[in-house]
């Protein structure tokens, strides 16, 4: 009896000390794993904004002055802010938001083209800013944390005849966005200037903006 009783204690205790090395090993620290001491890859991707203006035609809509006929003596400009709201959920998982493109068409002229135009600006602009360019506390590019309510996005000066109804905005490559597009609603705000004259009652233009982005994942 006395000798099965010391060989139970034994084995009790070859147990209990293998229970507790395999508790060590599977309790490892963290940072010991090969995984947790890799550095993740910056990841970029693009996602894009669409937005529609619409013109109405007030003063282009001359009498006697048929559809995309030159303006006599004169340019009209045009400014509007357009109410505008990132419908993507995910903005606030991304930084470092830069325009990549910007197109725009003229969907509703069949008879006309952006050579209508002498030229556009597009500009990104906080909610509350109204006025025009000339009020805007622009992004600084030396410092675009410095505070600031507006930043130019893109432009086309000097839009030639015949263009067609789409045309790429030159890009401002110095914009960030993320003060804007993080924040869930903005406004877009159309600078345009006028060297011919439309005869429909509005002018319907279509935006693409493309966006570089990166993931947060550092």
């Amino acid at each position: 009896m006395k000798i099965k009783f010391k060989l139970l204690v034994r084995l009790f205790l070859i147990l209990v000390i293998s229970t507790i090395f395999l508790g060590l090993q599977s309790c490892k620290k963290l940072e010991d794993f090969e995984g947790n001491n890799q550095s993740f890859e910056l990841t970029n991707f693009e996602f894009e904004e669409t937005l529609t203006f619409v013109i109405p035609n007030g003063l282009l809509n001359f009498q006697g002055i048929g559809n995309c006929l030159s303006l006599p003596y004169f340019t009209i400009d045009y400014e509007a802010f357009i109410p505008t709201e990132n419908p993507n959920p995910y903005a606030s998982l991304v930084y470092n938001i830069n325009p990549k493109e910007i197109e725009l068409e003229l969907v509703n002229i069949s008879d006309c083209d952006f050579g209508m135009l002498e030229k556009v600006s597009v500009y990104i602009v906080d909610n509350g800013v109204t006025g025009s360019v000339g009020d805007f506390i622009l992004q600084d590019p030396n410092d675009p944390t410095a505070t600031h309510n507006a930043v130019k996005v893109g432009e086309y000066l000097n839009i030639p005849e015949g263009i067609g109804s789409t045309m790429s905005l030159s890009i401002n490559q110095d914009a960030i966005l993320d003060q804007f597009i993080q924040a869930g609603t903005f406004q877009t705000f159309m600078s345009m200037t006028f060297d011919k004259a439309f005869t429909a009652s509005e002018a319907i233009i279509k935006s693409k903006m493309t966006l570089d982005v990166t993931f947060i994942n550092e």
